[in-house]
C-alpha cells in the first residue's frame, strides 16, 4: 500500500547534527497500512508512545509492539523491515537515527556486541523490543512537545535525542553486565524468538492470558526461562506486563469516553477502589478525572 501524506502533527528534522537524524509526531492513515523501510548501517530507536503496530526484519518472523515501548536497531549493514499497522490505531512515536561510523568511532559502540552475545554473527542486524519505562517516556513527551523555534528548537531536540538515546544504550548495557555476570540468561535466537512471541500472545489475549506453564507450552519455553528471560528482555516480569498493558487498555477506553470506570475497571482485571489507588499511581490523575 501506498503511504497517505504525512499529517502536521508530524515532524522531521534529517541532520540536527552532521550524525543525528530526528522524527516524530503522530501517524495517521485512512486506510491500513503495509510499508517496507530501507534502513543505513547503524543505530535505529523508535520510541513509541502510543498505538501498536507489527513489523518484520529481514527473514525473522513478524513481531508486534505496542506503546508505550521502545525498539532499537543496531545493525554493521543496511537492512530492510516491513511495518504494518491499522488505520484506527493512530502513532505517536519519536525515531532517532544515527550511522555506524558515528557509533564505532565518535562514540565508541560496539555495533556488532549485542549480536556476538547472543551467538550470532557480527554482522547480524541486532534489535530489542522493550516496554518504555516512566523516563523514557517523559523524554519522548518533552521532544514531541518542544516549546522552541528555529535553531533552538534543533538544539532542544538534538539534546533530548541524545539523552534518550544513551538512557536505552545505558539499559542495554546493564542488561547485558547482568548476563555476563551469570545474573540473566543467555538467550539462544530460538529463544528470543518464543519471548517475542510469548509477548505477542499476551497482547493477544490480554483479557484471559495464559498461565505461565500454559504460555510456556504455546511458546516451547520452560517456566524458569520463560520467567528469567522475560524480564531480561522486556524489563518486567510477565505479571507485571499483563498488568500495565491492561491499565493501558482501561486508560484508553477511558480517554475515548467509551466506557464507565466501573467497566474499564473490568477490562483491566480489578475491582473498583483497587483499580483506582493502580491506576492513579501510574498516570497520575484518577480514573473519573480521566472521563470529565
Amino acid at each position: 500500500m501506498q503511504m497517505t501524506a504525512p499529517v502536521p502533527e508530524q515532524w522531521h528534522v534529517p541532520a540536527v547534527t552532521a550524525s543525528l537524524s530526528i522524527s516524530g509526531g503522530i501517524l495517521r492513515a485512512d486506510r491500513d497500512q503495509a510499508i517496507t523501510e530501507h534502513n543505513e548501517a547503524g543505530l535505529k530507536l523508535v520510541l513509541l508512545l502510543g498505538g501498536e503496530l507489527r513489523y518484520s526484519m529481514q527473514r525473522h518472523r513478524s513481531m508486534g509492539i505496542k506503546g508505550p515501548a521502545v525498539h532499537l536497531s543496531l545493525s554493521r549493514s543496511p537492512f530492510t523491515v516491513s511495518h504494518s499497522f491499522h488505520a484506527a490505531t493512530p502513532l505517536q512515536y519519536v525515531a532517532v537515527r544515527m550511522p555506524e561510523e558515528v557509533l564505532q568511532e565518535g562514540l565508541d559502540v560496539d555495533i556488532g556486541l549485542h549480536a556476538r552475545q547472543r551467538g550470532r554473527g557480527a554482522d547480524t542486524p541486532f534489535f530489542l523490543d522493550r516496554q518504555a519505562n516512566r523516563i523514557l517516556q517523559a523524554l519522548g513527551r518533552q521532544l514531541l512537545a518542544c516549546p522552541l523555534r528555529g535553531n533552538l528548537r534543533d538544539l532542544y531536540l538534538a539534546g533530548k535525542a541524545l539523552e534518550l538515546t544513551s538512557s536505552v544504550l545505558a539499559g542495554l548495557e546493564l542488561a547485558t553486565a547482568g548476563t555476563a555476570q551469570g545474573d540473566a540468561l543467555t538467550l539462544s535466537p530460538r529463544q528470543l524468538e518464543a519471548l517475542h512471541e510469548a509477548r505477542a500472545l499476551l497482547l493477544e489475549q490480554l483479557s484471559e492470558p495464559p498461565g505461565l506453564a500454559a504460555l510456556g507450552r504455546q511458546v516451547g519455553l520452560n517456566v524458569t526461562t520463560l520467567t528469567r528471560g522475560f524480564r531480561t528482555l522486556f524489563g518486567c516480569s510477565v505479571y507485571q506486563f499483563v498488568r500495565d498493558q491492561r491499565l493501558e487498555l482501561a486508560y484508553r477506553m477511558l480517554a475515548a469516553g467509551r466506557c464507565s470506570v466501573a467497566h474499564a475497571a473490568s477490562a483491566a482485571g480489578y475491582s473498583d477502589s483497587h483499580f483506582s489507588k493502580a491506576f492513579q499511581k501510574r498516570f497520575g490523575i484518577a480514573p473519573r478525572g480521566l472521563r470529565r
